[in-house]
């Protein structure tokens, strides 16, 4: 009697020192942590409003020793993804415990310009048949007008039914930089901006991204379109 009593107890004292030295994290809790690191990530490529999910995790509930709990994310893709594959890392007490993948769906909302009415092809988009709406652009991020492009000469490409977003491909515009024209180059890091003169390798309108050739310096450099005449590189 006095063997199994020993058993007993030393039982309880196994199963009290598993729930002292070891945490649970739910299934809604991991999500929760992946999340925030998710959207850090992706501002880096949009200024857009993100809504982010986290589709599926491959456990219910994840043990772990007991201690502070951080991660870390790590994109497949070092660009927007509308849906993504990413690494997780968990780490307790700053020492990495278990690394595993999260599918995630990622929204971005903007305000674009969209047709206020049927437009046809080769008719001139201006603001009697467009207007400015927020409107999600996860699946074309890159493409959508914005209302800094109104007052510009466009003619529709292709024919936009009500309420469909402007998308640049299928519009005709003048350029905010032509091929081959002078433009200013603005360098710029968290405490400085430096300007050059270069010659533009592309047209370009505000948003895209074109090469630049510097003579001064015999270089080939990378920037986004800000203004007339105007590329900006982040250094």
């Amino acid at each position: 009697m006095k063997n199994l009593f020993r058993i007993i107890l030393i039982m309880i004292l196994t199963f009290s020192s598993l729930k002292v030295n070891a945490a649970v994290l739910s299934n809604s809790e991991v999500k929760s942590l992946i999340i925030p690191k998710v959207r850090e990530i992706y501002k880096n490529y949009t200024s857009a409003q993100l809504e982010i999910e986290v589709v599926a995790l491959p456990f219910k509930d994840l043990s772990l020793p007991d201690g502070k709990v951080s991660i870390a994310v790590k994109p497949t893709m070092n660009k927007f993804m509308a849906r993504d594959l990413e690494k997780v890392d968990i780490y307790v007490n700053d020492k990495f415990v278990k690394t595993f993948n999260a599918p995630v769906v990622v929204k971005a909302y903007e305000d674009v310009l969209v047709a206020s009415n049927f437009i046809n092809i080769g008719q001139q988009i201006n603001q009697n048949v467009v207007s400015a709406k927020k409107v999600e652009i996860s699946n074309i991020i890159e493409y959508p007008l914005r209302a800094s492009s109104l007052g510009k000469d466009m003619l529709a490409k292709k024919y936009f039914r009500e309420g469909e977003v402007i998308d640049k491909r299928f519009v005709k515009l003048r350029p905010d930089i032509l091929r081959n024209s002078s433009v200013t180059v603005l360098f710029k890091s968290s405490n400085l901006t430096i300007s050059i003169d270069a010659t533009a390798l592309s047209d370009g309108i505000i948003g895209d991204n074109i090469c630049l050739m510097s003579k001064s310096y015999n270089k080939i450099y990378t920037g986004k379109v800000v203004g007339e005449n105007k590329v900006l590189v982040e250094i």
